[in-house]
C-alpha cells in the first residue's frame, strides 16, 4: 500500500512540475530559514555547556546603590572573593579573574628586535580557577600553573602566534614593556560559546605585583571598586538562594559598616549570563533573548509563509483532482486512505524539501556567521543527533501542517457531485479560507518590511545623529593601556613630558590639525567617582562620571560651552583646582542653572576646585543610554587615551608619519589605534546585524509569497477560462480582464495593510523603548511598504492575467 502510494505521489508530482516546483521551493526556502534561526538559537543557548561543573558555578553581580546604580554589575570589588568560602558553607571555591589589555612582547633572538603584540584578552586570576572552569590543558601541570607569581598560561591559538611550532613551555614572554613571564601551561582554545575569551592567564598575584604602589595597598581594602569578575563554585546540592539571603550578613561583617547597607550582592547562574543583558560591564558583547525570541518568531513565521502556499495551491488545483478522487471513492477507496495518499503527497515534497534545506544551510553558515558575528563551521550542523533530530521533526510538522487541510479538505468530497461536473469553486468552500491564509502572508510580508525599514531608519538616526562633538577624522589610541587602577596613579606630570614632546612633534605635520590627550576615549563612557558638591556633606556625597584631559581637549573635539570660560593655561590655579561640568551635571549636583553652578566648589575624592565653566551636553556612551552628568577637569598623570585631528589631504601618508613618531616615542607599545567614527558606529553593530536580518527575511517572505501567489493566480485564471473567453467575446478588453482578475488580490494587500500596521506599530514601539534617543515611526514608513508590496503583488499577478487575457476567446471556449 505504501508502495503504492509513494507511486501515485510520484506521478502525481511529475504531472503538475509548475506547481510542484513552487512548492518545494516555496517549503525549502522556509526550511532554510528556520534551520539556519534554529542552528543560531541552539548556539546561543549553550554558552558556557561545555564546563563540567556548569550547573555548580556562579558570577557574584555588584549594586552599589550608594552611587546611583540599580541593576547589578559584573564587575566587584577584589576584596571580596578570599572571604567566601570562609564566611560561606556552601561554597567550595572562589576566583577572581581581571581584564587587562595588554602588549606582550616576544624575544625573537638576541640581535632582533623583539616582537609587540597588543592583547585584548590578558587576565589575571586565582589559581583555584582551574578548580571551577574547565580548562584543557595540553601542556604544563592544571594544579601549579597559576600558584606561582610571574607565571602565565596561554592557549594554543596564542603559542602558535608567538613561537611557532616550537614548544611553548618555559619559555619567557614581556608583559608591558618590562615583567617578564614564564609560560607554564598551554590550554587549548575556550570554544566560542563561552561568555568569556582568555587568551593569556597569568596569576593574580603577578597583577598586584606589576600594579602602582598605591593600588597595591588600596586594592585589598577597597569594597567600592568595580575591578574583577569573582566566580565561585557551589558544592553539590547548595542552594544559591540560600547565600544571596546572607550577603548581607557578609556585608556587615567585613565591609565599611556606613557601605555595607548600599552594597547589595547576588550570585547569577552561569546558564544566564549570556542571555542577560540586565548585568553591566559583561566582558564580552551579550547575547539578548529578546533577540532570540525576534529570531525565532521571523523563522517561524517564514516557514509558515511556505506551508500557507502549499495550502493554497492544493485547495484551489483540488477542482483538477475532484474526478480523481471520485472514481477513487466509487471504487472503494476509505476516507482515511484518500487523507493518506495526499499527507503522503506532502510529506514526499517536505522530505524533498528536507535535503534541499540542508545543503543550502551548509551553504549559507557563512553569511550566518556574518549577520550573528558567529564563528560557526558547516560541520556543526552534523555535530549533535539532537541538531538534525530536530531539523526532521520541524521538516515532518512542516509537511504535515501544509498537507493537513488539503487532504482532509478533499478526502470530503462527494463522489457523485465530483463525477456528474456539478463540483465547482462555489461549492467547495474553500475560497474564503483561500483568502485568509493569503492575508496572513501578506499581513506577515508587511510587517517585516516595516520592520526592517524602522530598523535601518533607527540605525540612520543614531549613526547620523549629531553627538556634540567632532569625530570626523579623528584618530584615537591608547598611549598605555586603559584600566580602572590609573586612578590610583600617585601624581606627577613626568609621563605628560613624553606626550607633550610627541604632540609637538605630531603637529610639525600639515596633515595633523590638533592633538590632545584623556583618560578615555570619547563616546566610551567613563569612569564614576564620588563628589561632593558645595552644600553637601559625604554622607549625600554623589557619584558622577569624570573625565581627565590636557588643557587642548576642549576645543580639539569642539565642545559648547553654555555658560563660564574653558580650562585655560593662563590660570595657574586650572590645573590642579578647576573643573567643567556638562548641563545635565548641573542639574545632577542639585544647581538650577549653568549660570549658578559658576564658581561653585566640589571636592572629587580629594580633589578640590571650583566650577569655571558649564559644557553643553554631548553623547559620551552609546545613545541607547540618556545623557549623565560629567565633570571634566585636567588630570596630566593618568592620560591614557591621545585623539590626532586629521586634514582630509593625504591620510595614508600622515598615519604612516604618525606611526613613525609613535614607534619613537613608545616603543614599548604598538601603535593600534582607531578612526573615532568607525569605533563608535561599532557600538551599534548588533542593531546593523538586526536590521539587515529582518531585512533579508522580509525579501524571502515576499518572494515565497509571490511564488504562492504566482501559482494561487494560476489556478484561478485556468478555472475561469470559459468567463474569460466569453468576456472578450462581447467586448472586453485586456485592461479590462486583467482588472477583473487583479482585483481581489489588491484589495487583500489592502485589508493585509490595515491589519499590519498597528501590529507593526506595537512592536517596533517596544523595540524602539530600548533607546533613551530613537527615530520616531513615521507614515511613510507604512505607505512605502505597502506600495512595495502592492507593486511586486501587480507585477506577480499581471504577469499570468495578461497572458490569460491575450488568449484567442475561440480557443478558450473550445478548451471548456
Amino acid at each position: 500500500m505504501l508502495r503504492n502510494y509513494l507511486k501515485i505521489a510520484q506521478r502525481n508530482l511529475l504531472r503538475h512540475k509548475r506547481f510542484s516546483l513552487i512548492n518545494v521551493i516555496g517549503l525549502t526556502t522556509g526550511l532554510t530559514c528556520c534551520f539556519m534561526i534554529i542552528v543560531f538559537v541552539r548556539h546561543e543557548l549553550s554558552y558556557d555547556t561545555f564546563h563540567k561543573k556548569f550547573d555548580r558555578i556562579y558570577r557574584l553581580t555588584y549594586m552599589p546603590k550608594f552611587a546611583g546604580y540599580t541593576q547589578f554589575l559584573a564587575l566587584t570589588p577584589p576584596v571580596a572573593s578570599p572571604l567566601l568560602p570562609d564566611h560561606f558553607s556552601e561554597i567550595e571555591r572562589s576566583a577572581r579573574l581581571y581584564r587587562n589589555n595588554a602588549t606582550m612582547e616576544v624575544p625573537v633572538g638576541s640581535t632582533i628586535k623583539p616582537v609587540k603584540f597588543d592583547e585584548d584578552h590578558f587576565y589575571f586570576a586565582d589559581s583555584t580557577l582551574v578548580d571551577i572552569f574547565s580548562l584543557d590543558f595540553l601542556e604544563g601541570d592544571s594544579r601549579t600553573a597559576l600558584r606561582n607569581k610571574y607565571s602565565v598560561v596561554i592557549t594554543d591559538k596564542i603559542a602558535s602566534k608567538y613561537f611557532g611550532k616550537q614548544p611553548a613551555l618555559g619559555k619567557t614572554i614581556l608583559y608591558e614593556g618590562k615583567h617578564p613571564l614564564k609560560v607554564t601551561g598551554v590550554i587549548r582554545q575556550l570554544p566560542d560559546n563561552s561568555h568569556i575569551r582568555i587568551d593569556l592567564l597569568s596569576d593574580y598575584q603577578t597583577m598586584f605585583a606589576t600594579e602602582s604602589e598605591a593600588a597595591r595597598n588600596t586594592l585589598p581594602q577597597n569594597w567600592v571598586i568595580t575591578h574583577s569578575s569573582t566566580y565561585v563554585l557551589l558544592r553539590p546540592g547548595a542552594s544559591a538562594e540560600s547565600v544571596n539571603a546572607r550577603f548581607p550578613q557578609f556585608l556587615a561583617t567585613h565591609s565599611d559598616k556606613q557601605l555595607a547597607k548600599d552594597i547589595v550582592y547576588n550570585l547569577q547562574p552561569l546558564a544566564d549570563i549570556h542571555l542577560n543583558p540586565e548585568v553591566e560591564g559583561n566582558q564580552e558583547v551579550s547575547g539578548s533573548m529578546t533577540y532570540i525570541y525576534v529570531f525565532l518568531g521571523v523563522g517561524l513565521l517564514t516557514l509558515l509563509i511556505a506551508c500557507i502556499n502549499f495550502i493554497n495551491l492544493s485547495t484551489a488545483r483540488s477542482l483538477r483532482r475532484a474526478r480523481e478522487v471520485g472514481i477513487r471513492k466509487t471504487l472503494g477507496s476509505e476516507k482515511s486512505q484518500i487523507v493518506a495518499q495526499f499527507l503522503g503527497e506532502s510529506l514526499l515534497m517536505s522530505g524533498m524539501a528536507l535535503i534541499l534545506a540542508l545543503l543550502f544551510t551548509g551553504l549559507l553558515i557563512p553569511v550566518l556567521n556574518s549577520l550573528t558575528g558567529k564563528q560557526l563551521a558547516v560541520s556543526y550542523l552534523f555535530s549533535s543527533p539532537a541538531l538534525l533530530a530536530t531539523f526532521t521533526c520541524v521538516a515532518i510538522v512542516a509537511g504535515l501542517l501544509s498537507g493537513s487541510y488539503p487532504a482532509f479538505f478533499i478526502s470530503r468530497f462527494q463522489p457523485i457531485a465530483t463525477l456528474k461536473g456539478s463540483f465547482s469553486a462555489g461549492n467547495a468552500k474553500g475560497g474564503a479560507i483561500r483568502h485568509a491564509l493569503l492575508a496572513m502572508q501578506f499581513i506577515t510580508s508587511i510587517v517585516l518590511v516595516i520592520g526592517s525599514l524602522v530598523a535601518f531608519q533607527q540605525l540612520r538616526y543614531l549613526l547620523h545623529k549629531p553627538l556634540g562633538f567632532d569625530k570626523d577624522l579623528m584618530v584615537t589610541a591608547d598611549i598605555r593601556n586603559e584600566k580602572i587602577t590609573n586612578v590610583f596613579v600617585s601624581a606627577n606630570d613626568s609621563a605628560y613630558l613624553r606626550l607633550k614632546t610627541f604632540k609637538e612633534a605630531l603637529l610639525k605635520n600639515t596633515g595633523i590639525s590638533d592633538v590632545t590627550f584623556s583618560t578615555a576615549r570619547m563616546g566610551s563612557g567613563v569612569v564614576l567617582r564620588n563628589v561632593v558638591p558645595q552644600g553637601k556633606t559625604q554622607e549625600n556625597s554623589l557619584f558622577i562620571g569624570t573625565l581627565g584631559t590636557d588643557f587642548g581637549f576642549v576645543n580639539a573635539y569642539k565642545l559648547k560651552l553654555a555658560a563660564g570660560r574653558n580650562l585655560s593655561e593662563t590660570f595657574q590655579t586650572d590645573k590642579n583646582a578647576a573643573f567643567l561640568v556638562n548641563e545635565t551635571g548641573v542639574k545632577q549636583l542639585g544647581w538650577k542653572s549653568a549660570e549658578e553652578a559658576i564658581g561653585k566648589s566640589v571636592n572629587m575624592e580629594g580633589k578640590e576646585g571650583r566650577i569655571v565653566g558649564v559644557l553643553k551636553d554631548f553623547h559620551n556612551q552609546s545613545l541607547q543610554n540618556p545623557i549623565a552628568g560629567m565633570l571634566v577637569h585636567i588630570d596630566l598623570p593618568h592620560l591614557t587615551q591621545v585623539s590626532v585631528k586629521l586634514t582630509p589631504e593625504n591620510i595614508s601618508g600622515t598615519m604612516a608619519f604618525i606611526g613613525a613618531e609613535w614607534d619613537k616615542y613608545f616603543p614599548e607599545k604598538g601603535f593600534d589605534y582607531e578612526f573615532l567614527d568607525q569605533s563608535i558606529a561599532n557600538a551599534y553593530e548588533s542593531e546593523q546585524r538586526l536590521g539587515k536580518l529582518i531585512g533579508y527575511f522580509a525579501g524571502l517572505a515576499i518572494l515565497i509569497s509571490c511564488l504562492g501567489l504566482y501559482g494561487l493566480v494560476s489556478i484561478v485564471a485556468q478555472h475561469r477560462t470559459r468567463e474569460i473567453g466569453i468576456r472578450k467575446v462581447l467586448g472586453a478588453t485586456v485592461t479590462n480582464i486583467v482588472q477583473l482578475l487583479s482585483r481581489d488580490f489588491l484589495v487583500l494587500v489592502a485589508v493585509s495593510l490595515v491589519i499590519a500596521s498597528p501590529i507593526a506599530w506595537y512592536m517596533l514601539d517596544k523595540w524602539l523603548a530600548n533607546f533613551a534617543f530613537k527615530t520616531t515611526i513615521s507614515l511613510w514608513v507604512f505607505a512605502a511598504a505597502g506600495a512595495l508590496v502592492i507593486t511586486v503583488t501587480l507585477l506577480t499577478v499581471g504577469l499570468q492575467t495578461v497572458k490569460a487575457a491575450l488568449l484567442n476567446p475561440v480557443k478558450s471556449l473550445r478548451s471548456e
